[in-house]
Order: C-alpha cells, then structure tokens, then sequence
C-alpha cells in the first residue's frame, strides 16, 4: 500500500455521530449490535440532589443563602428537577426549600419525605412541585435496621402515595431504598400494585450502597420496564467508582432521568456526579442535550467553595488538568488536529486549552506560547535556542515557567 493510500481518508470514519463539532469519539459506541439493544433517553434530564443527599457529606452544611445560589446556578445550566431539601430536618431547611420555590425557577422543586403522611404534610406546606418519597425495598434495610415486614412496607407505600397524590395533589416519585438488594418477587408486586393507584408518577431505581454493576443496573431497570409504564430515574451512589457507568447502563436500558449530584457530593464516596452525566451522555453517547454545559465550571466551583471539598486536577470534564498540556508530542499534535489528541475540546465548556512551559516542553509549546503572548515569530533554530533554555529553567526552579519568565527567556535569543 502506497503512503498515498494510507493518506486518503476513510468516509466511513470521518462521517458520523462519533465525529461532531469538538467531538471525535469512538466509532464503536454506535456499533449496530449496540445501537440495537439500547433505548436511549430523549433528551438529557436530571433530577441534581446536591441540596439534599449531596449535604449528607460529612462537614457539608448548606444555609438558606447557599441554597438559593446553588439553586439559581443550577436553574441557569437548564437543569429540569432540583431536590431542593429534606423538610424534616430543620426549620431552616423548610425555610430553604420555600426560597427556592419563591425563586420562580423554570427548574421543578422536590424534596425527599419518608413514607409517613407528617413528612408529606411538611413537604406540601413548601409549595413544593413533588415529592421523592422513600420507602427502604432493599432486604438487609428491611431485616436489620427497620426490622419490618414486606407487608407492613407495603402498606405504608400504598397509604402514602395515595396521601400525597390524592390528598396533597403532589407529584410523587416513588424512592425504592437499596433496589439493588431488594427481592424481586417483592418488588415486582410493590410496583405493579403502587403504580395501579395511579398516585405514583416516576419511580427512582436506587444503589444505596453502590454495590451494584452496570450489567445489573440495566437487568433491573428493563425488570421495571415490564412491569410498570411510568418515567424511571437513576440514582446510584459511587462506592465501587460504579456511579456514572450504573446510570447510563440504566438510562440506555430505558430509563429516562438521573439523579446526581454536583461533584458527586455526599456521604461515604459519594454519589453520580452530575456534570459527568450531562457530558458522557453529550459527548459519548450523542444524546440532545439542552443543558448550558458552559457553566458546569461555574457549578464545580461553588460548590468546592461552599463544601471546601476540593476536586483533584486530574477530575474528569472540571478538574484543571483535562485541557492542560505539557509534554511536547502530545502539544504538536494538539495544534495540528485537537481531535487527535482529546475526545472532546474545551470549547463545549466554555474553557481554553493550556499548554505549559517546563521540563518536558518541545518546540510546539514554545511557539504557541509566542503566539498566545502576540510576541513576534522566531526562525526555527531560535525556537530552538528558546526551548533549550526553557527546559533548563523549568528544571532549575521545579515547576512550569509563567509568562513573565518566558518573556525574559524570549528576549534573550531575540
């Protein structure tokens, strides 16, 4: 084969959903076999918990003001439901979820109650849109730490949603605790018999524990899908760092909405985060996506400043270190054809690349940074001159060169 022929491109490669603006994923996440047993979302739809199971991190205490920032940040990015609040917890928390709702939001506003009418009075008297009524399905909840039968749960679900929906005139989404561990003889009847009350509007296949796997995920929520014709949700939480591949094998096996968190926030390893959703659904997965996905940034970084939980710079889609370049090799191919080098371009968050200057540095970073600084070109063999001096100041002082020393540099072989 002629170095001709390995140059034409292939149309088959260069044309499809894998290859979009900023975009060039792998060909094979739209392979037929693949595309045929999947029922993907609509659109992306999250319900984000920050405001509730994302506060139940240690150390994490959210006030009314915070709330309503998140709140109005969230609602800013196009986010379509926002568990704004557990109304039991406090007067303050009550108070919270009544602000938010004040805010006239275009996102709807729920919060989590128990299966007991009191919780759903509290919850009814925030003016809250609906209610994420948990109910602990999962068998070791209901043998070791409620101690209650199959029947009694039952019973308390069927009251419940009846109250809320016919009484309260609330939308209900019903929060099966621990699904993953939940008898499935139980669960078929729980569901079938809830749903038919016409009082259950959407029901959240929950992985309390995050011990469940993507394969399982998906074998549980087609399960549903036979059962019962109502909207599900995911809601997996991130112990086995299972969180994201558990919703999306949920949502691509028929689910419609994931519930997540900023961050992943929450108690123990936290739960799916939110921004990894939106974007692996976006980006790898080709689903519509109508979410502003340039504030995400924005998002990461209120809640880092109002949780003091830091996200490493290694963190996928927020962390500072996913459009930073420093090695010389990747940055020449980066200039040539991004795509070569990144699935996905910083533009689609409203973010720049960065490429620095140190050690490990070639001549590519060395003229994007003269570029980036509008300094005038240099002849090949002064780039060169530059880049040596680049090197050995960067392993003079340990770290990467700023603009200033770069400048001082330039000038020298000027």
């Amino acid at each position: 084969m002629s170095e001709k022929e390995l140059l034409t491109p292939d149309p088959a490669l260069e044309k499809g959903p894998w290859r979009r603006d900023h975009i060039w994923v792998s060909q094979y996440n739209f392979a037929a076999e693949i595309e045929k047993e999947r029922i993907r979302p609509a659109e992306v739809v999250i319900h984000d918990s920050t405001l509730r199971d994302g506060e139940q991190a240690p150390g994490v205490s959210f006030n009314t003001q915070d709330k309503v920032r998140i709140a109005r940040l969230l609602d800013e990015v196009g986010i379509q439901y926002i568990e704004a609040g557990f109304p039991p917890v406090s007067g303050e928390d009550r108070e919270s979820i009544k602000a938010i709702k004040s805010l006239g939001l275009k996102a709807k506003v729920t919060c989590l109650c128990r299966a007991m009418r009191s919780d759903v009075d509290l919850s009814a008297e925030c003016g809250v849109w609906g209610v994420v009524l948990e109910v602990p399905v999962g068998y070791p909840r209901l043998m070791y730490q409620f101690e209650w039968s199959e029947q009694k749960l039952y019973e308390r679900v069927m009251d419940s949603v009846r109250y809320a929906k016919k009484e309260k005139g609330l939308q209900v989404i019903l929060f099966l605790i621990d699904t993953a561990r939940a008898r499935l003889p139980f669960l078929e009847r729980l569901l079938k018999d809830a749903v038919a009350t016409e009082c259950v509007d959407r029901i959240a296949v929950v992985d309390t524990v995050g011990a469940i796997v993507p394969e399982a995920s998906a074998y549980l929520t087609r399960k549903f899908r036979s059962w019962v014709n109502v909207p599900l949700e995911m809601h997996c939480h991130n112990d086995l760092g299972l969180g994201v591949a558990n919703t999306i094998a949920g949502l691509m096996a028929g689910a419609q909405i994931a519930s997540t968190t900023v961050g992943g926030l929450g108690q123990r390893a936290g739960n799916t985060a939110t921004e990894d959703v939106i974007m692996a659904l976006k980006v790898a997965y080709g689903v519509p996506c109508s979410l502003n996905t340039h504030k995400l940034i924005e998002l990461s970084e209120l809640i880092q400043e109002l949780t003091g939980y830091r996200q490493p710079a290694y963190r996928p889609v927020v962390g500072k270190n996913v459009f930073r370049w420093a090695a010389g090799i990747p940055v020449a191919a980066l200039l040539k054809e991004p795509r070569t080098v990144e699935a996905f371009g910083p533009e689609l968050l409203g973010r720049d690349h960065a490429i620095e200057l140190g050690k490990k540095a070639g001549k590519a970073n060395v003229t994007w940074k003269i570029k980036k600084l509008d300094l005038a070109p240099l002849p090949d063999e002064k780039v060169e001159s530059l880049l040596e001096k680049v090197k050995n100041k960067a392993t003079e002082i340990k770290r990467v060169l700023d603009d200033e020393q770069f400048r001082q540099l330039y000038q020298s072989v000027k």
